[in-house]
């Protein structure tokens, strides 16, 4: 899971002072934060992720999980979820 991308981030740069070439980095799901992408290109790190947030989103509503006038509540969540609340 990325979030922010500090742990992953943490790992790559062990790795880095350990000798290793990291190209880039793999996971299952990230939020798609701006802080992380800004913080995986500060680093020189390609980060890649086999889900991400707009498709959950996308497929809750798809199955119903979620209804669609839902859907800019949870976009809201994501541009700030630090500063968001419900109003």
């Amino acid at each position: 899971l990325i979030s922010t991308g500090k742990s992953s981030l943490q790992a790559v740069d062990a790795l880095r002072e350990a000798g290793a070439e990291v190209l880039g980095l793999v996971a299952i799901f990230s939020y798609g934060f701006e802080v992380a992408e800004k913080a995986f290109a500060s680093k020189n790190c390609k980060s890649i992720t086999l889900s991400d947030y707009n498709l959950l989103i996308r497929k809750a509503i798809e199955s119903g999980y979620i209804k669609p006038e839902n859907i800019d509540t949870l976009l809201k969540w994501r541009v700030s979820p630090q500063n968001w609340r419900q109003e």
